[in-house]
């Protein structure tokens, strides 16, 4: 079941304005988005990831029977033990794997339709799933699902965009725009994630920037899960299309850089903080 999501900026394949649309300036922000603003469906479906708008269980055609067997799963804070179930309630103990769940509520509500869980809850399970096939498995459909290739243009940002003598394969001439989204961290695919904590502890990045201040971006992910190339951190690094008599004077100034690379956002690393 799909979250509620909130888009504060708008997607669109031109460049924006404050974050709009420049056709649409009295749009408000931020504004409840459709789920193909940040992800591609096509490769859900492709995936067959089954999914539901976030207001699927309000339907009034939702069948009572699925209405009323609701079950809200909760799990012991670290060092707690875990309270006795109730009759639409299920606690589990901290660090419970997550493919032990559903055979674990089943025993004590084993008619339940549908299962609620706070974010809270859910990081206090274990993302074990079972065995490492299946991890490896599911991690190649998680990335490839959440990886999309979005940019995002600000208008006063544009570098040449629009100007006299505008060069698209000139990378001191490309527009500065920000792409996306990042897939998230991906499960453990050790058998000893819960043990040793590595399947509970989760670091996550603080953005979903792929690449930043990029007339294009060369990262996808395929079908398989692999990445296509390394995520670039400015124009002057190459993107496809950039005309290679611009390489010299792009590789002197780079030379320049601190490693030889732009500097690049923080909170790109899993577990840094924003800033």
């Amino acid at each position: 079941l799909r979250h509620l999501l909130w888009c504060f900026c708008d997607r669109y394949w031109n460049a924006l304005s404050k974050c709009r649309n420049p056709h649409v300036m009295g749009m408000g922000l931020p504004f409840n988005c459709p789920m193909d603003s940040l992800y591609l469906t096509d490769r859900w479906n492709d995936k067959k990831v089954k999914f539901r708008e976030h207001t699927f269980l309000s339907n009034p055609h939702m069948p009572a029977e699925v209405r009323a067997n609701r079950v809200t799963l909760t799990v012991a804070r670290k060092g707690e033990q875990a309270r006795p179930h109730g009759p639409d309630a299920v606690e589990l103990p901290y660090g419970t794997p997550m493919a032990d769940v559903g055979r674990l509520v089943r025993q004590s509500h084993p008619q339940f339709r549908v299962l609620e869980v706070a974010n809270a809850d859910l990081r206090r399970l274990c993302r074990w799933l079972g065995s490492a096939p299946a991890a490896t498995a599911f991690n190649a459909v998680l990335r490839y699902i959440t990886t999309e290739s979005s940019r995002y243009c600000p208008s006063e940002d544009g570098g040449g965009h629009f100007r006299a003598g505008f060069n698209w394969q000139n990378p001191f001439h490309g527009i500065n725009c920000t792409w996306g989204f990042h897939s998230p961290t991906v499960f453990p695919t050790s058998a000893d994630a819960c043990s040793s904590g590595a399947g509970i502890d989760l670091s996550e990045r603080s953005n979903s920037t792929t690449c930043p201040r990029q007339m294009l971006c060369d990262y996808h992910t395929l079908p398989d899960g692999r990445d296509t190339k390394p995520i670039t951190w400015c124009n002057l690094e190459g993107y496809n299309g950039m005309d290679q008599k611009f390489l010299p004077i792009a590789k002197r100034m780079l030379a320049s850089r601190p490693d030889g690379r732009c500097p690049y956002p923080p909170g790109d690393r899993p577990g840094d903080p924003p800033w």
